[in-house]
């Protein structure tokens, strides 16, 4: 060969080496950020689920959720090659403006509420909403694999097309679960942690991660959610609801905060028969009626409580004790609250100079139940889970308190574990030996879940009455629903079972207390008596502990969507729907 032929000269081995870290470091930095889409949309998920629960309550708003986050991560993945040829050669510059227009989606969608209704609400929501910034984030992650050689992670391509799309999909479910562990934590702490602001950073999460001059079309979006949506964390936002609903019900917000427990705020209607109210998420905690000129006219002369079954949980004090036993003064007395609403009971003991002990979760709660329901501050308050309290409290001091109340539902499900045999075991060994508790219940007696409950209560305490708040409407008929509070009081020692039991003494001047709610609903009537059959163990009834608090949420679907429906009949539409 001569010498006009000779072969190229090789690439210096450094330059070779130099080429190959280069395309290793590209290929992690796509793989980045394909899991950073993935994270985003895992983050999502949970923030998705915060933001309908104002509207229609935590587990309804679950109930299609996940069925429709698999569906649509398996979509975009697995038919991510024909979808090449329609979306955008750059649909993830367009994640960003789906996340900025969600929150302005949401305000117009909660509107129509009502109309889609319970069982559609949700899913409609988060198909024009979470869903499509779901989809997106899923495809672009796809696309950006697929441009990935597999043999740079060691695998073949036949094993990459099945292994990605599945490693991706647990990636969102994963953070998903883990994220919505961490978020109740975090809500409310800063305005970046509220239902808005986190929108807004998983949007500028995706700006950032995609920059693009298509984002500018979001700009309307942070505009409105800024200046016009009254579900922003702002006084200026507050204005906008109050505005709102005035115009439309005559009420106004007081005061809101993201909370762990959910959103709580104090709601106040302005008509002659005014009315001041606690609300979370999609449920009521307590309200007073409040001392107007057209109340006190018709002689109301003091706030009175709404809700007549806060009331009847008074009667805890109205027990006579044993034969054996004398009557002790109340001032001798101590009680302990676990769930604390307006204050409207732990008001009442604490009146009759009762040592009172309130257990109640959420700080926010605690803190307007003082600020706008004139809570006493005479009270011991322990801001904890009233399961971690009742087991170490029930061990180290037992037999402390002679009468108990029990009220922790809330939202159409309520808290399993404190309604297990072994939470209601301690609430037994914290009882004095002639002392009664009172367990607000609210549910349909035709139910499992409410048979399940009062048969756990009956495993732990010997002798028990069950009273509901209120009649059957006169519209009912045999089969219909029967959604109800109901109390159900116990006493520690076995005095026979029924009504020879329990009994209570009449109620008098000093128990009222010049109240009118007092006089009308606080001793327990004969004619709203449950009479209850009880279904041991040995008679093949179940009884819930702690490995079986499942047996329970499987009844919570159905109990919270009843709930959702009869609370759209206590107020307006408008109420719920604008926070």
């Amino acid at each position: 060969m001569s010498s006009r032929h000779k072969a190229a000269p090789r690439k210096p081995k450094a330059v070779k080496e130099a080429s190959q870290r280069n395309a290793s470091t590209s290929t992690l930095k796509l793989a980045g950020r394909a899991a950073a889409f993935l994270i985003i949309a895992g983050i999502a998920s949970p923030v998705s689920q915060l933001n309908l629960s104002p509207v229609y309550g935590s587990i309804p708003a679950s109930l299609h959720h996940q069925r429709a986050l698999t569906v649509t991560a398996a979509l975009a993945f697995i038919g991510r090659g024909g979808l090449k040829r329609i979306l955008p050669s750059k649909a993830g510059d367009y994640i960003a403006v789906v996340a900025y227009w969600t929150p302005v989606l949401q305000f117009l969608l909660f509107k129509w509420s009502a109309q889609f209704g319970i069982d559609n609400g949700p899913f409609i929501t988060e198909a024009l909403t979470y869903l499509p910034l779901l989809f997106l984030c899923c495809f672009t992650t796809g696309t950006m694999l697929d441009s990935i050689d597999p043999s740079t992670f060691g695998l073949s391509p036949t094993v990459a097309e099945a292994v990605l799309p599945v490693a991706s999909y647990g990636t969102v479910s994963s953070v998903s679960k883990i994220f919505g562990s961490i978020l109740p934590g975090i809500v409310g702490t800063h305005v970046w942690f509220t239902r808005l602001g986190l929108q807004a950073l998983i949007g500028s999460a995706c700006a950032i991660l995609s920059p693009s001059l298509i984002t500018l079309l979001a700009f309307p979006a942070i505009l409105h959610t800024l200046l016009a949506n009254p579900h922003y964390p702002s006084d200026f936002a507050i204005g906008i609801a109050n505005s709102t609903l005035h115009s439309k019900e005559q009420f106004k917000i007081l005061a809101r905060h993201e909370s762990l427990t959910g959103y709580v705020s104090v709601l106040e209607n302005e008509a002659d028969n005014a009315f001041r109210l606690l609300r979370c998420d999609h449920s009521l905690l307590g309200g007073e009626w409040l001392v107007t000129e057209a109340a006190y006219k018709k002689g109301q002369k003091q706030v009175e409580p709404i809700f007549s079954v806060f009331v009847l949980l008074e009667a805890v004090r109205l027990v006579e004790p044993p034969a054996d036993v004398a009557p002790t003064p109340d001032s001798s007395k101590s009680a302990l609250v676990i769930g604390l609403g307006v204050g409207t009971a732990p008001n009442a003991l604490i009146s009759h100079g009762i040592n009172t002990t309130i257990v109640e979760l959420d700080p926010v709660v605690h803190h307007y139940a003082s600020k706008y329901f004139a809570l006493s501050p005479n009270h011991t308050a322990v801001i904890d889970d009233a399961v971690r309290y009742v087991g170490e409290k029930s061990v180290t001091a037992p037999g402390s308190f002679n009468y108990i109340i029990h009220d922790v539902f809330t939202g159409g499900a309520e808290p399993v574990y404190l309604f297990t045999q072994e939470f209601f075991q301690g609430l037994h060994d914290l009882l004095t030996d002639d002392g009664v508790v009172a367990i607000n219940y609210a549910g349909d007696l035709a139910l499992g879940s409410t048979r399940l409950v009062l048969n756990t209560i009956h495993s732990v305490f010997p002798s028990c009455r069950l009273f509901r708040d209120s009649p059957r409407p006169e519209t009912w008929k045999e089969g219909d629903p029967d959604f109800i509070n109901m109390v159900v009081f116990c006493v520690k020692q076995d005095r026979g079972l029924g009504v020879t039991g329990i009994r209570f003494r009449e109620a008098r001047e000093e128990d009222w207390r010049g109240s009118i709610a007092r006089q009308n609903f606080l001793m327990p009537k004969r004619n709203l008596e449950i009479r209850f059959e009880v279904m041991d163990e040995e008679r093949g009834g179940r009884v819930m502990r702690r490995k079986d608090v499942g047996e329970l949420e499987k009844f919570h679907k159905e109990g919270a969507k009843s709930h959702w429906r009869i609370m759209r009949t206590v107020l307006p539409d408008a109420v719920w729907e604008v926070w």
